[in-house]
């Protein structure tokens, strides 16, 4: 007999999560895959620890420069890294 897959309810995303989330989406923007480059802002209703997580996981990337504009934003450079 098949046992039948069981549903486990998905985790509700953390507050870092979303912001995560948000901040991807805008990296993979069409204009800023052009530029390689984008201006990253901490919105008002997002924790300052998480914003401050997430600059650190940036910073550790070798592929993205940050560079701290003050007040909340950022703006993030990186390079494609393609095998030839």
């Amino acid at each position: 007999m098949l046992q039948q897959n069981r549903v486990f309810p998905m985790q509700p995303f953390t507050p870092f999560d979303q912001l995560a989330c948000r901040i991807y989406r805008q990296v993979n923007s069409a204009s800023a895959q052009v530029l390689r480059r984008t201006l990253i802002r901490r919105l008002s209703s997002e924790l300052s620890d998480d914003w401050d997580r997430l600059l650190e996981q940036l910073n550790d990337e070798e592929s993205v420069r940050l560079k701290h504009l003050g007040d909340g934003v950022a703006q993030l450079s990186w390079t494609n890294h393609h095998p030839f």
